[in-house]
């Protein structure tokens, strides 16, 4: 018996790693001014800034107790039919993952380089959102979200059951207001030194760690609502 769970353990220990694969080539998003998403549960990776080229990309990577075995026996594809176009100056992005019999998942990973300013839109029913840069206004939402923000947005709308958010501001315009909404909430947030905020929590249940005083009015404005909710505000 122990030689058979060896065994087992040595094909698992020596499975090659499913490598990912693009699905269509990049697409210049060099008019785009807004991007929305859509669908399934999807990794997504944003920069925005002036700096060219602006591009976006789909990628698609086997996971799971059988990805393994997929990329060493089977010569097809990621099973997923994400799709991306271009429509009126926004960048539309449909998720759909693998079929919910495939023995092993497929993640999606969008990549994309966006002009400073842009809005971007995530509706999904799970999501991990990582921005960087400069951008309008950040709408999120979903049953689990998992969201980070380094730079700066004009405004922010993140909702969902579950919800995790660290939000650093490199700037601050004194206009930026932000509201998150859900039922368990970890937000972390960090401004410039010395950035009046004005913040309110309406929670059943909250931890509220601030090293900063709530001034009535000021922005950047922060509106917390949340069954339950840890806020740490720097």
């Amino acid at each position: 018996m122990l030689s058979l769970i060896t065994a087992i353990l040595l094909l698992f220990g020596t499975v090659t790693p499913s490598a990912a694969g693009e699905l269509q080539p990049p697409l210049d998003i060099a008019a785009v001014n807004s991007v929305t998403i859509t669908g399934e549960a999807s990794h997504i990776v944003f920069t925005a800034g002036d700096g060219a080229p602006y591009q976006a990309r789909v990628t698609s990577t086997r996971s799971g107790w059988f990805s393994g075995w997929y990329s060493s026996w089977f010569a097809d594809q990621c099973a997923t039919r994400t799709t991306m176009e271009v429509r009126e100056r926004t960048l539309r992005i449909h998720v759909v993952n693998a079929p919910l019999l495939s023995l092993s998942d497929c993640e999606v990973l969008i990549r994309a380089s966006l002009p400073a300013g842009s809005d971007v839109s995530i509706e999904q029913a799970a999501l991990q959102a990582r921005l960087t840069g400069d951008y309008g206004a950040v709408r999120i939402k979903g049953h689990a979200a998992d969201f980070a923000l380094d730079g700066h947005a004009a405004s922010l709308d993140i909702s969902g059951d579950a919800v995790r958010s660290d939000l650093r501001f490199a700037r601050v315009s004194n206009s930026e207001t932000i509201r998150l909404d859900s039922r368990a909430l970890d937000a972390s947030f960090s401004f410039g030194k010395d950035v009046p905020i004005s913040y309110t929590v309406d929670a059943k249940a909250s931890l509220v760690d601030s090293k900063r005083d709530s001034t009535p009015g000021a922005k950047p404005a922060i509106s917390i609502r949340s069954d339950y909710a840890r806020v740490t505000i720097r």
